[in-house]
Order: structure tokens, then sequence, then C-alpha cells
């Protein structure tokens, strides 16, 4: 695949796509988006932060995602990836299927590819300011578009930070694609939207990088 670097254009193929989660840096808020996720269904994570191993081939730049039914929701997160040995940064959904969350985390991750934006940053060019840059994203629900997060990157380890933990439980590969975390649901609870959008925003560059997508529901073979 193909990606946006400044007025340039990077290929990258993912070799492992790690899934990090509970990445924050507020113990407090850490917990309290623990027992959110409890009330929803999905029992506590047995350490901190958890990595979840999928297959690589499910990162993708595409406009679109399929699913069976309409029982997925996405998250904007950071995506760090390294390319030839240097580290950059975009920004990515961690479409899940919520159903099937309750049953194995790791599992509804899986089932779902993982929208990616086309452009990315140098991760050098934006570390002395990554405190500062804001993520939001967006899902479209029955014609009506939601603000569904809304936050800023100090909230969650560096990516620097985070790939110290993932070499050391033994995960670290060249060309891996390691999704950093996301922010807590604004309204508590997950959306189901017929499209998702996000967007990252560096108010030091004033840059933007921005994700977005729709969600085809298959024809169900069962109903026929």
């Amino acid at each position: 695949m193909e990606f946006i670097v400044a007025d340039h254009v990077v290929s990258f193929k993912p070799r492992r796509l790690v899934i990090a989660g509970y990445t924050s840096k507020d113990q407090e808020a850490l917990i309290a988006h623990i027992e959110e996720l409890k009330e929803l269904g999905i029992p506590a994570p047995p350490r901190v932060p958890m990595m979840y191993d999928l297959s690589p081939e499910l990162l993708q730049p595409s406009p679109e995602l399929t699913q069976v039914s309409n029982d997925g929701s996405g998250e904007a997160e950071v995506v760090a990836l390294d390319i030839d040995g240097r580290w950059y940064i975009g920004l990515g959904s961690d479409h899940t299927d919520r159903v099937l969350e309750a049953v194995s985390i790791q599992k509804s991750k899986q089932v779902c590819a993982k929208p990616v934006s086309k452009e990315l940053w140098a991760l050098d060019e934006i570390v002395d300011h990554w405190d500062q840059i804001e993520m939001r994203s967006w899902v479209l629900v029955d014609g009506e578009e939601q603000l569904y997060q809304s936050g800023k990157l100090d909230s969650f380890m560096t990516p620097e930070e985070l790939y110290r933990i993932v070499e050391e439980r033994g995960y670290a590969s060249r060309g891996i694609a390691l999704f950093c975390g996301t922010l807590p649901l604004l309204e508590g609870h997950f959306q189901f939207g017929s499209a998702f959008r996000a967007e990252l925003f560096d108010p030091v560059t004033n840059k933007t990088i921005s994700l977005q997508y729709m969600v085809k529901i298959l024809k169900d073979a069962e109903e026929e």
C-alpha cells in the first residue's frame, strides 16, 4: 500500500499488526474507561496496556468497510508505522464487532478491517508537541453526524513509550503497524452508524490528517 508524506509517496507492506489497548497516561481515566466497558459487557483486561496481535492484511486505506450485520463500531486511533526503519504516524479506526467482543476481544477485532488514513506524518517532526495534537471522531446515525470522541494525545503514551512495551512482550517486528489507543466515548455507549469520520489536528503546524469510510452491511444468507 502507498501513503502520502508531505509531498512524496512512501510504500508500506505491513508485516505485523498490533492493537494496543488501555494506553492512557491518566490511570484514573483509564479505570473509568474500564468500568465503562464492563457496563457494556466487556470484561476488565488482565493487564494494561493490552496487546492484540492481528492479521496485518486487515490494515487497509479503503473508503468502505463491510460487515455481516450492524454490530460493529469504529474508534479513532493514532497508528504508528515502521517504514524502512523510520516511524510515521497516521490515523486509523479500530473497527470492532461489539457482539463478539463480549466473547473474545481479540476475535472481535480480527473479524473487522482496520481503515487507515492515506496521509502520514513523520513522527520525529511532531513528537516534541505530541501532547498538543487533537483527535476527534464522528459517526453518522440515521443521517445525522454526531461527535463521538474528542481529546488530545496527551492522554496517551507516546509511540516510543508504547513500543518499548511491545518489545518487552515479544511483539516487536520491522514493518509493524501499531494502533496506539483510543479516547473514551463522549456519550459512554457505542454508536452503530453508516459512516465513520475522524481527524488528527496539529495546532502547531495547522495540518490535519483525515479518515472517513462508509459501512456496508452485507446481505444475510440466513434471511433468504
